[in-house]
């Protein structure tokens, strides 16, 4: 492949962990969740507050508003012009904060909510890393030179303080290391022995189920003719009037899909990439991790869906991240600036024509090709496929409003090309192709920019607001985010054009090398017109079906799919039952109206027949193959090819004899496809010996240098990237600048110990991506980490098992993110707000547990902005019709605490807002806050925190029943209010034998967050509840204990350690990790045993 940028990779040396690190590293499986300042499956780091929001707080006040305007065109034009004023002042330098942004960036969603897909999300066009690290505030200038003279210290000395005489040494010398680097991929493989070319090649001169079915029929046919023959004689019957009775599309009819997108939740795997904001279906099965998206539904969800597929429910390429693009700012461009069209413009001005149309990718069944060869492509099975009714103009008319002729198809020999670009901006530039303006501009071919897909806008995953249809053509001609459409004479010479959707002949292996650059830019190559393919999908992957069922007279539904490109009807399916040597004819089913202009057939079809069920289970394979208009058919044996493109061999599945699952181990037949998608490993094909001796090549040899997790987390940056895969640690930093699918992919990993980043990396990446990780490595992790990997996988999905069996009666989703609308906002003080959010969907249970958390999430441009708080309400559960739980008033009145119960529609959250000052921009999430308008939606998703109290003392920490019934709480900040939780909790649900003991540290006495609310809870507790606060900063007045937390504080404060004693901490890192956490250890406090963070 040609980038622009080298694909050099340049490692910064570590010497690895010490061995008195490795000795002291936690045995991690024997460790809780909730353990102080690790993350944990969350992400979160239990225990600590967010310490990227502490700040000074100036004399601000003022909360904003939201002013009314009186038109569209009005707010559409100061939205403009308020946006382009931002931007001017960030190009001239000018420091901008976050309040700023919010206040100068409108939500258009508010306003117009037409025209948009369901779960569409606001997003700041900024982010976190660029307002806080990025703008030049005189925080950021003073913290870069204190971490400049650090490195040259560090340069200038060794380890033990000698310093270093020759500069020289001890460096990597990186000019020999990247020459030894960056030799191509075709120079790679013949170091590795690979022969390119045949020896036979001559040398130039110039030496360069049934369902059960009644049985009178059939065996009445079974007395004269064998089950092939009355498939076959069935069809026949049925398919003159079947395919006579087939009619035409006028283009003007409706879908009949009304079952699209419902899920307007947002999936965490999308949480850390710019597809923050975007709702996806949890049925899609993701292949290239989690970021860009690459994904198919499951093979017989997809089928089940019915002939026209569900818009949640279709495969989905992106080569980067989404464009958030606005309807009302869009515009497409038409011949170079000849004619630019509004989407109104695009939807008013033209006639469209509304039709289904499948659309595959032409890597779909790619998988089985990568079971033979690693390809250059990731691992689609065989769900990248969908048919749906697109709507829009035909560009044939949009290219002649704009002034372009047709072809003079009698006499003008010229070829010319219509060009799409895209709006989105992956790895390699933009997207580009290119087909025949001739192509183009016949009617009959009916390629439509369309808007809308079964009626609905267009889901930005599929191209919203505008994208091009080719009907029968492959997927990746089909430019999605549509921005330029223009004329050429000469074919597009873009990367996507050129290094993508190519079958080329099986001896180029690499993407680089005089013979790749050939034969990629070769016209030949080119993938436009989809193939002839079929899948069958009924026997489903692991079906069993018991030999019993091998009844006289039952019989079994084989069913599948198939298409063709070009408009090219599929004539023919067949179904052998051995191995080919005879032929079942199959019964087809099309969508209503299928066909077009007299010929053409855009869509897919279902196939189906029906046989014995004795037949199907003594059948040595199932495999189909269709056939098309020009009686052609598939081919028996895949033709490998280094993209991996185009595969429509046989569709095989194979039966094995099994025993049941059941306790009488019943034997049973159970079918298997020939792979699943992504990682999926059950299918029959099994890697060739080329792969396994390629997977060998990559485990063998690694450094000796150890790290363990506590090193490793601490390098989650993109400028201090560090990534494990398969238990060996690389430095991934320079890799960003160059990586092919964008450096979101990699930072969503940095830092992270655990195994979704190694399942991720096989799935996508071939052997020579492989070879330029190993230059990254720089050692391997410790046998404690590599042991936490292992168990954390387990444990992870042994609870996504668990919470996707949850009901639905409670908003808090652990694995997904929801919206929720916030409602009011009331100020406490000159810096605290309390806010009120109400649920969605009218529903009314929050479902979260005392002591734990929410995540609170707001979308910006580069991923989502995420903090974790505990609400003030609710702060009791939902009382049970009937039940009594034991909670007493302690001075407060019923109707309060019926108020702190869930169950009412709303939670609240008391934030206090770090606002920005001269010196630095002040808190993401807490300025947002306080500046979004009301009606503006935030997600959250929960719970998060394996603490749980049950009153009476009674606590879960992790699946792990215990009882404390004295309690002490450190907290710190805005740390105060999952202690604040447990306060309320312990006091009015709990016996009389509880008690709490509270260190609350803050600056100053405006920074107590719920003061007069702990003051009560004091008042009332009869002595059980003590509160001691600690001030850094405090006013002349203040009589309280002044300072920062420490030993002597700690102990004087709180319960010594002893049965029964337990201390919860949250606060920010230094208060935690360097005061109060060595100094309940040294008083005799035991982490994981008495000492948790929140």
């Amino acid at each position: 492949m040609p980038p622009n940028i080298p694909w050099r990779v340049n490692v910064q040396n570590h010497p690895g962990s010490s061995a008195q690190d490795i000795k002291d590293e936690p045995d991690w499986q024997n460790t809780s969740e909730h353990r102080i300042g690790f993350r944990n499956r969350q992400s979160r780091r239990p225990g600590l507050t967010h310490d990227e929001d502490e700040g000074e707080v100036p004399d601000l006040t003022s909360l904003s508003g939201t002013d009314v305007h009186e038109t569209e065109a009005e707010f559409d034009e100061e939205a403009r012009r308020d946006l382009e004023k931002l931007k001017s002042r960030a190009k001239s330098g000018e420091l901008i904060n976050f309040r700023d942004i919010i206040n100068n960036e409108k939500d258009f969603h508010l306003r117009y909510p037409q025209n948009r897909s369901l779960g569409w999300r606001f997003v700041l066009e900024t982010s976190e890393d660029w307002v806080k690290n990025t703008e030049e505030w005189p925080a950021n200038i003073k913290k870069r030179q204190k971490a400049e003279q650090a490195k040259k210290a560090e340069d200038s000395h060794t380890a033990d303080g000698v310093e270093i005489a020759d500069k020289n040494q001890g460096k990597t010398v990186q000019g020999e290391k990247e020459a030894e680097h960056t030799h191509e991929e075709h120079d790679w493989k013949r170091s590795q022995g690979e022969n390119k070319h045949h020896d036979a090649y001559a040398a130039d001169d110039e030496q360069s189920d049934g369902d059960a079915k009644t049985k009178s029929e059939y065996d009445q046919l079974l007395e004269r003719y064998t089950p092939q023959e009355i498939a076959l004689l069935r069809v026949l019957q049925h398919e003159k009037e079947y395919r006579n009775s087939l009619q035409l599309n006028d283009g003007k009819r409706q879908s009949p899909q009304t079952y699209n997108r419902t899920t307007i939740s947002i999936d965490e795997q999308d949480q850390f990439s710019p597809d923050n904001w975007l709702p996806r279906s949890e049925h899609l099965i993701r292949l290239t991790g989690k970021h860009p998206l690459n994904a198919e539904a499951e093979l017989s969800m997809l089928y089940s869906a019915g002939l026209i597929t569900p818009n949640e429910l279709h495969y989905v390429r992106n080569h980067g991240a989404v464009p958030r693009i606005l309807w009302e700012m869009h515009e497409l461009d038409v011949e170079n600036g000849r004619l630019v069209l509004s989407m109104d413009d695009l939807k008013d001005k033209f006639e469209a024509i509304n039709i289904p149309v499948t659309l595959a990718c032409d890597g779909n069944r790619r998988k089985e090709l990568n079971m033979i060869r690693k390809s250059k492509g990731f691992n689609w099975g065989a769900g990248a496929t969908g048919c749906v009714y697109w709507k829009g103009p035909l560009l044939r008319d949009v290219l002649l409003a704009a002034g372009v002729q047709e072809p003079n198809y009698s006499g003008d020999s010229k070829q010319r090309w219509v060009n799409f670009q895209g709006a989105d901006d992956p790895s390699e530039g933009k997207y580009e192709t290119c087909i025949p303006l001739a192509y183009a501009m016949d009617p009959t071919n009916d390629v439509v920019l369309a808007q809308y897909m079964n009626d609905l806008p267009l889901p930005p995953d599929h191209g919203y607001p505008v994208r091009v249809i080719i009907p029968g053509y492959v997927g990746g001609r089909c430019v999605k985010w549509l921005k330029k459409v223009w004329v050429s004479d000469e074919e597009n010479s873009s990367h996507y054009h050129i290094w993508d959707n190519r079958v080329l002949p099986s001896f180029i292996t690499e993407k680089d090398g005089e013979f790749a650059t050939t034969m990629f830019n070769h016209p030949n190559t080119a993938c436009n017109e989809q193939n002839l393919n079929s899948v069958i999908v009924k026997p489903a992957q692991g079906e069993a079906i018991p030999l019993t069922h091998a009844k006289k007279g039952a019989t079994y539904k084989i069913e599948g799919y198939a298409y063709d490109g070009g408009g090219h009807e599929v004539q023919r399916v067949e179904v052998s039952l051995d191995n080919g040597q005879t032929w079942l004819y199959c019964i087809r089913q099309f969508p209503e109206y299928p066909i077009r202009h007299g010929n053409k057939f855009w869509t897919w079809l279902h196939w189906h027949v029906e046989v014995s069920m004795v037949h199907l289970l003594q059948a040595r394979s199932i495999s189909v193959r269709a056939w098309n208009v020009f009686k052609n058919t598939q081919p028996r044996e895949p033709a490998w090819n280094t993209m991996g493109m185009m595969n429509n061999c046989w569709y095989v599945v194979k039966p094995t004899i099994t025993q049941g699952d059941g306790g009488d181990g019943e034997a049973q037949i159970r079918f298997r496809h020939p792979c699943e998608p992504g990682t999926g490993d059950g299918g029959w094909m099994q890697p060739s010996v080329e792969n396994q001796i390629q997977s060998a090549k990559q485990d063998a040899g690694s450094p000796s240098k150890q790290f363990t997790r506590q090193e490793i987390e601490k390098h989650d940056r993109e400028d201090d990237c560090w990534i494990v895969v398969d238990g060996k640690v690389y430095d991934a930093t320079s890799v960003l600048a160059w990586h092919p699918g964008g450096k979101a992919a990699i930072v969503g990993h940095a830092g992270k110990v655990h195994q979704e980043t190694s399942d991720e990396f096989a799935s996508i990446h071939d052997g020579f991506a492989y070879q330029k990780l190993k230059e990254c490595i720089l050692g391997v992790v410790t046998e404690k980490a590599a042991n936490f990997i292992k168990a954390n996988a387990e444990a992870a999905a042994k609870e996504k098992a668990q919470s996707s069996q949850k009901s639905g009666d409670v908003v808090l989703q652990k694995h997904r993110w929801v919206p929720v609308k916030l409602v009011d906002r009331k100020e406490i003080s000159k810096d605290t707000r309390r806010y009120t959010f109400g649920l969605p969907d009218g529903m009314k249970d929050l479902g979260l547990g005392t002591c734990q958390h929410i995540q609170l999430g707001f979308h910006m441009k580069d991923k989502m902005l995420i903090r974790s708080y505990t609400p003030t309400k609710p702060l009791l559960p939902k009382k049970s019709s009937g039940v009594t739980d034991g909670t007493q008033a302690n001075g407060v009145s019923s109707g309060e605490i019926e108020g702190m119960r869930d169950g009412h529609g709303t939670f609240e959250l008391v934030v206090k807002t770090y606002f920005p000052t001269d010196e630095q921009p002040g808190g993401a999430m807490s300025n947002v806050l306080d500046c979004v308008p009301l009606g503006e939606e935030v997600e959250i998703r929960g719970p998060t925190g394996e603490i749980v109290y049950n009153g009476n003392g009674k606590f879960v920490i992790q699946d792990k029943e215990m009882t404390f019934t004295k309690m002490n709480l450190v907290l710190g900040g805005s740390g105060l209010t999952p202690g604040y939780a447990l306060i309320a909790r312990a006091l009015l649900g709990a016996g009389e034998d509880v008690e709490v003991r509270v260190v609350d540290a803050n600056k100053s006495e405006n920074d107590i967050l719920l003061r007069s609310e702990l003051d009560h809870f004091v008042e009332e507790s009869q002595g059980r509840l003590k509160v001691t606060h600690v001030l850094s900063h405090p006013s002349e007045s203040w009589e309280g204990l002044k300072g920062h937390v420490n030993a002597e504080i700690i102990k004087k404060s709180l319960f010594p350690p002893g049965e029964g004693t337990a201390c919860f901490l949250c606060g920010p890192p230094a208060m935690i990790q360097k005061a109060a956490l060595p100094a309940l250890r040294n008083w005799g406090f035991e982490e994981d045993k008495n000492v948790f963070g929140f």
